[in-house]
């Protein structure tokens, strides 16, 4: 039995619905996706010192917000921030790895938790010295079509008594 030309338009709106439905939800697992690569890349240039590679993860007018360090606002001071400061307790002699994202997406904007992992090295002999645990809490912007970093915190969770990096070491 044939359907009428009412029964048809009728399904054809519903499954037009379900595409679009669809598609809103694809665009959400592929921005998820880019974030994660973004902020994959910028810790694969941070273990490497790769500084202008770290700044290049970052919106025009973001901010570095991060633990031990006044907070920096704009990409080009950003740039200037990871080769005249953060530079001296990073020396690309530490493992850093994220773990157990949890990325929130609203149109061009997200907010992602990541939980990082430092592992400290004595440089004569490669041994482990000690391992660092913190959490960024950061927020993304589409920008020029391009998911890039807003903001950048990161507060330390567990580490060396009195606080921050050693000294002395590199």
């Amino acid at each position: 039995m044939g359907r009428t030309l009412e029964e048809l338009e009728k399904r054809i709106v519903e499954l037009e619905e379900k595409i679009k439905k669809l598609e809103q939800r694809l665009q959400v697992l592929e921005d998820k996706d880019e974030i994660r690569e973004l902020q994959h890349k910028y810790v694969d240039a941070l273990i490497c010192t790769e500084w202008d590679e770290c700044a290049e993860c970052f919106a025009e007018d973001a901010t570095v917000n991060v633990y031990l360090h006044e907070p920096v606002h704009g990409k080009e001071a950003i740039r200037r921030w990871f080769k005249e400061e953060l530079s001296k307790t990073h020396a690309g002699k530490e493992g850093d790895f994220v773990v157990h994202p949890i990325i929130e997406v609203s149109g061009d904007k997200a907010k992602g938790r990541w939980l990082l992992y430092l592992m400290y090295m004595y440089p004569r002999t490669g041994q482990s010295l000690f391992w660092v645990q913190g959490y960024y809490r950061n927020e993304y912007v589409r920008e020029k079509g391009r998911w890039k970093i807003s903001l950048m915190t990161w507060t330390e969770r567990l580490g060396l008594p009195g606080g921050g990096p050693p000294t002395g070491l590199w």
